[in-house]
């Protein structure tokens, strides 16, 4: 991209304090969302297409990362489209390909990605969530999914789709810090279509795939948001069961659950309330990189210690 245009474009885009005078904002109002901090996760996403164009095959996971935030579907579509076409079909691609276009209910383009998806990710949970979901969508039964007994992993590729997604901001002049603010606005594919999966009239031809999809959720996701989810998921089966209301235990998952998303919540309270109004602009640059090295849990949890580190003088 041409100098002058990524400095030009710098020149208009968030920074750290902008960010942070509308986060302080929002939370003295109470509101989760407002038209200005609206207004500036607003993604130029002409610019990251200029961007793609310019770097044509010369880099396929930039223009996948390119891809990544495109917030409409045919530009999102075209470029997924570019980088398949390439050769850029590794599992992660081919899996975020499938769920988008799933997602967009191209259910034919969706289905023809994931029979790619499906030969090296045969133990990958997602994929078949997808199908799953667009059976449901269709109305039609899933007696015919016929499901490998060892998929039992959950892989939705969300971090390394950030660390695309984050380079390409960085490239067309977003600061480190706001590239990542952004760059970490997953697309909650999957974590949809386990919600939409949970609800009742729960798929009892699909118990085991959608317990197995739950559980795996839940082991050291790189996101919170797919953690919970995947609670939600399996609570939501087990309350099915017709015993459910007897069973010791789904009483002892559920309640295990429940202090596990107490936890969660204290947690999250905690780095909203009283540890990010603290935090230097380089402090949330390494706890977005930690993050994607480390996990969500584990990142805040850095954050707190260090910030509580620096207010105690230690």
């Amino acid at each position: 991209m041409n100098l002058a245009l990524v400095l030009l474009l710098a020149a208009t885009l968030p920074t750290f304090e902008d960010f942070r005078r509308i986060d302080r904002t929002r939370r003295l109002t109470g509101q989760l969302q407002t038209a200005e901090l609206l207004d500036v996760m607003r993604i130029d996403a002409d610019a990251v297409l200029r961007a793609a164009q310019a770097t044509g095959t010369n880099d396929l996971k930039f223009v996948w990362g390119a891809a990544e935030l495109m917030p409409d579907w045919p530009r999102k579509r075209a470029l997924f489209d570019a980088v398949i076409r390439a050769g850029l079909s590794n599992d992660a691609v081919l899996v975020r390909a499938t769920a988008a276009a799933a997602q967009n209910r191209e259910f034919d383009l969706s289905r023809a990605w994931a029979r790619g998806a499906r030969r090296p990710e045969s133990s990958n949970v997602v994929p078949w969530l997808g199908e799953l979901w667009m059976l449901r969508a269709e109305h039609r039964a899933s007696n015919d999914l016929d499901v490998p007994s060892w998929t039992s992993d959950y892989r939705d590729y969300s971090a390394e789709a950030a660390r695309e997604r984050i380079r390409v901001l960085e490239a067309v002049g977003y600061s480190p810090y706001s590239a990542r603010r952004l760059g970490f606005m997953p697309d909650t594919y999957t974590v949809s279509f386990a919600r939409d999966l949970g609800q009742p009239p729960v798929n009892t031809n699909a118990v085991l795939l959608l317990l197995r999809a739950g559980r795996a959720m839940q082991q050291r996701p790189p996101f919170l948001l797919i953690e919970l989810a995947g609670q939600t998921l399996e609570r939501g089966v087990m309350s099915a069961r017709e015993d459910a209301d007897r069973s010791p235990e789904v009483r002892y998952r559920n309640a295990e659950i429940e202090q596990r998303r107490g936890e969660l919540k204290k947690l999250l309270q905690d780095m909203d309330a009283n540890i990010i109004e603290l935090t230097t602009e380089a402090e949330m640059i390494r706890y977005f990189d930690d993050v994607l090295n480390l996990g969500e849990e584990a990142a805040m949890r850095r954050l707190s210690e260090a910030v509580r580190g620096k207010a105690s003088g230690r």
